[in-house]
């Protein structure tokens, strides 16, 4: 019966076709009325073998014959679209994630997704082309959300996630891929692309780690988040890890990429590499032999669509591909499937379609950085600061404060006057507010606000890239930080640049996804500003190349080395070309603090881009360190103090190697404190902390993260109780290294995070505290007995039992007291967030379902719900359980 349909479908759709060509101007894939399959079809009869290839790479050239228009895959969209221009910046991922609101996460998922649209219609999707060289703009194909668990605190590329639970990340995965994607039932607004497919977790060994993993721990931890995304967010692309698994390297797994992901899961969509990964089948992991092998083990595992610009051995597909198929290493039918693929996105987006037939078509410039954006972003901040600490001193609660008893307030601290957006941040579209700005803008003149500028020394003996509070970029308006960037598409600093501000110079273009307002291989950078040191005295000035630099400060020339180094390097032997080696220019500069000076700095490059500007500081002084802000401390009624880090010391391509504040962070803290024991401490950072000692010490400690363009504000409505703080940790913040695992240990249930961490964390996981407080009572279940189908129905009374309008995150976890085998010590299943005015209850009703309480069967080869007992427990957090109850599993 079911081939009789397919037939039928298949002469319909033969016929649908015909009619189109019949007598019309135009084929038949550019008829919109036909399916989009048969569209596909049509169109990839239509090309040659060569061109099938040249689309199968992350910048795609145009095929003028048939109307395809050249096109750059890889933007992002991780909280806010990254290029090209401005955007709303939201909180950095792991803030969204402390939301614990998956229905706010897909309206800023949604913002985010107009705002790309309304690019993509203003500029008709075609970036500078003095830039690109013509290249069209990757404004609508996003590489975005990361679902990687984040299983080891260190792991630099943590604040990227969603935390460390992945129910919670499954939740939050659909909700942003819906929001991105719209629900028009024929048109995407925006291609989601769910990253790093599978297990990527280590950023010192990023190109060749092999996470050796259980089957069971793969399916149970690892994979729900990807599931979820695809099965429920129907998410059109996927991006494959470099890593490998049990040896084989995900971008080569055919059981991954194939065989679960569209087998099992019925992904419909393409699946892209992350960038270079091919080229690392041959030249890190080495699972293959040359680069025609790696082209074919790629493809045929089941990559549809190449990231390969920047890498050793760059654009594998493009270059090897075609002798592959020559050589019968690829079938053709193996590239039609992945160029088909490829192209039903394009269709589905609607680049062939006229554009009165587009939804999305009628968003324009006006929706970028808008008002109601404005307001969500600083919704956003506001709804992810977690309160960790609140006691009472002198009497009452530290915090909120009241501006009408303070006459002064110390806002002091290395965070305090920037804005940390954290990794694969776009350029605000509104002055970003700093934690300093927001709080002056909410106190006004009422209070007097002392603020010392953080001057960061040479103590430590550790150079330290010269961080963007220090720098101000040519032409850049009031409180902007920064350098003006000018690119240029040549090697000569020649033409009509492109221009952006980048916040600090360190960039590894070789060890991070490509950009596309860079060329390639080939381009030259000019970046021109005003340096203001905050310390008086002698400065090592740090100049890190691999090409050609020169280096101005106020006139002087103190680097002067514009030759170029050869555009290629072949290594002997080799079909891969080495990174170039990387040279280290040093200058000693007496700087005086007030002063400003004029920086220049010009770059060219021909291969793997690398240049970094660091410097040293003088130390300060012995006895001097930090009187300033012990004074300001000491004059004022409170002091604010703003610690934490940053992406020096945690990002993409950099683990952290610690849980503490830095050094002088930690000894900042205790001095402050000493003068002024009234001290707040609030956290910018996007890793958990081990603030122990400000735990045993500081009365009020909030955590605020990387919180987007409008943190200052946010965290101000927080500090003076116009905001009443419901944030919760989507993971644990340990106490030490010491409660970890080692790092390349990838078996969760031997001891990793809240699911199977045996000691007491420091904060544990959905931890966060309240202005009001809250009594849960009356749990109910809608039975005792449950069937391998059936569902459980449960509900909880909470009631705002303080003097404050509030919020509660409402959390079900599940404890298996009848296991035959090793389960968490209890699971996350069910949340919600809830509005509670002061003295109301709020019934909340949650939902299970038996499948939840599943786990996966090595020897079945498939998910179990075993027959016992299950604890049902209801509470604020993983370690604040309030009620409880059991269900029996018939």
């Amino acid at each position: 019966m079911m081939n009789a349909v397919k037939w039928t479908l298949w002469i319909v759709s033969c016929l649908l076709l015909a009619s189109a060509s019949g007598g019309a101007a135009d084929p038949p894939y550019l008829d919109y009325r036909l399916p989009v399959d048969a569209r596909v079809r049509d169109l990839v009869s239509r090309l040659t073998l060569e061109e099938k290839i040249l689309l199968l790479s992350e910048t795609s050239p145009s095929l003028d014959r048939l109307g395809i228009k050249r096109y750059h895959y890889g933007n992002e969209a991780l909280h806010g679209v990254v290029r090209p221009g401005k955007a709303t910046v939201f909180p950095q991922a792991v803030a969204l994630a402390a939301m614990w609101n998956p229905e706010l996460l897909k309206t800023i998922a949604t913002a985010i997704s107009d705002e790309a649209r309304a690019k993509h219609n203003e500029s008709k999707g075609i970036m500078d082309t003095r830039v690109l060289g013509g290249r069209a703009n990757g404004l609508l194909t996003f590489w975005s959300p990361t679902i990687n668990m984040a299983r080891d605190p260190r792991w630099g590329r943590t604040p990227e996630t969603y935390g460390e639970d992945p129910f919670l990340t499954s939740r939050l995965a659909v909700a942003f891929i819906r929001g991105l994607q719209g629900d028009d039932p024929r048109y995407l607004k925006v291609v989601a692309t769910p990253k790093h497919f599978a297990a990527n977790n280590e950023e010192h060994n990023r190109f060749e780690c092999n996470a050796v993993i259980s089957e069971r721990t793969l399916r149970e931890y690892y994979l729900p988040g990807y599931e979820a995304a695809v099965k429920e967010g129907r998410a059109q692309s996927i991006m494959s890890a470099y890593n490998a698994i049990n040896g084989i390297p995900c971008t080569a797994n055919r059981w991954l990429l194939t065989d679960l992901l569209r087998g099992e899961w019925g992904f419909d969509g393409y699946v892209v590499t992350d960038c270079g990964a091919i080229s690392h089948l041959y030249d890190r992991h080495r699972f293959v032999k040359s680069p025609e092998e790696a082209a074919a083990a790629a493809i045929n595992a089941g990559i549809d669509l190449e990231c390969g610009s920047w890498c050793t051995l760059p654009y594998v597909f493009k270059k090897y591909l075609l002798k592959a198929s020559e050589t019968g290493l690829v079938s053709s039918a193996t590239i039609d499937r992945a160029v088909s693929n490829v192209l039903r996105l394009r269709f589905k987006l609607g680049m062939f379609d006229p554009p009165e037939r587009i939804p999305y078509s009628r968003l324009g410039s006006e929706t970028v950085g808008s008002s109601t954006h404005l307001e969500l972003t600083r919704r956003a901040a506001r709804e992810s600061i977690v309160l960790m600490k609140n006691s009472v001193f002198q009497g009452k609660k530290l915090l909120p404060l009241d501006p009408k008893t303070i006459r002064s307030i110390a806002v002091v601290g290395p965070k305090a006057a920037v804005c940390e957006l954290g990794d694969y941040s776009g350029h605000p579209a509104n002055p970003p507010v700093s934690p300093l700005a927001g709080i002056r803008r909410r106190v006004g003149h009422s209070v007097k606000v002392k603020h010392v500028g953080w001057a960061a020394t040479g103590q430590s003996g550790t150079p330290m890239v010269i961080p963007d509070h220090q720098l101000s970029p040519l032409g850049g308006g009031a409180g902007e930080s920064g350098l003006k960037g000018e690119y240029f598409a040549n090697t000569e600093l020649a033409g009509q640049p492109c221009v952006r501000v980048d916040s600090r110079i360190n960039f590894d273009w070789m060890n991070l996804p490509p950009d596309p307002i860079l060329t390639g291989d080939s381009f030259s950078v000019r970046w021109r500003g005003k340096l203001n040191p905050l310390l008086s005295g002698q400065y090592r000035l740090i100049l890190t190349s691999d090409d050609g630099v020169r280096f101005r400060l106020s006139g002087r020339l103190l680097v002067d080395a514009w030759e170029a180094r050869p555009a290629r390097l072949e290594a002997p032997g080799s079909d891969w070309t080495p990174p170039a080696p990387r040279k280290k220019y040093e200058s000693d500069v007496v700087l005086n603090a007030g002063q400003v000076y004029d920086l220049e700095l010009e770059y060219r490059n021909q291969g793997k881009a690398f240049i970094r500007l660091e410097w040293l500081p003088p130390p300060e002084p012995p006895g001097e360190r930090f009187i300033l802000e012990e004074e300001a401390a000491r004059q004022s009624d409170i002091v604010i103090a703003f610690v934490g880090i940053g992406t020096d010391t945690g990002m993409e391509g950099l683990d952290r190697r610690t849980l503490d504040l830095p050094p002088d962070q930690e000894l900042f803290l205790r001095r402050m404190f000493a003068a002024n024991p009234k001290t707040v401490v609030v956290l910018i950072n996007g890793n958990p902390l081990a603030v122990n000692w400000a735990d045993q010490n500081i009365p009020a400690i909030l955590e605020a993260w990387y919180p987007g363009e409008q943190g200052g504000n946010a965290v101000a409505d927080v500090l003076f109780g116009d905001y009443n703080p419901a944030g919760r940790l989507p993971l644990t913040f340990y106490r030490s290294l010491d409660q970890l695992l080692p790092f390349d240990e990838y078996e969760v249930p031997k001891g990793r995070t809240y699911l199977y961490l045996a000691g007491a964390p420091l904060y544990p996981f959905g931890f966060g505290l309240s202005y009001t407080s809250f009594e849960y009572r009356n749990l109910k279940l809608s039975t005792r007995e449950l069937g391998e189908d059936g569902r459980l129905r449960v509900s909880v009374d909470v009631k705002n039992a303080g003097h404050r309008d509030g919020e509660e995150v409402v959390q079900l976890y599940v404890r298996f007291l009848d296991s035959k085998v090793k389960r968490p010590i209890h699971a996350l299943k069910a949340f919600r967030r809830v509005a509670i005015p002061r003295g109301a209850t709020r019934s909340v009703p949650l939902e299970l379902m038996a499948r939840d309480f599943a786990y996966y069967d090595e020897v079945a080869k498939k998910f179990t719900v075993e027959p016992g007992r299950i604890e049902i427990q209801v509470g604020a957090s993983s370690r604040d359980i309030r009620l409880r109850g059991t269900v029996t599993i018939k």
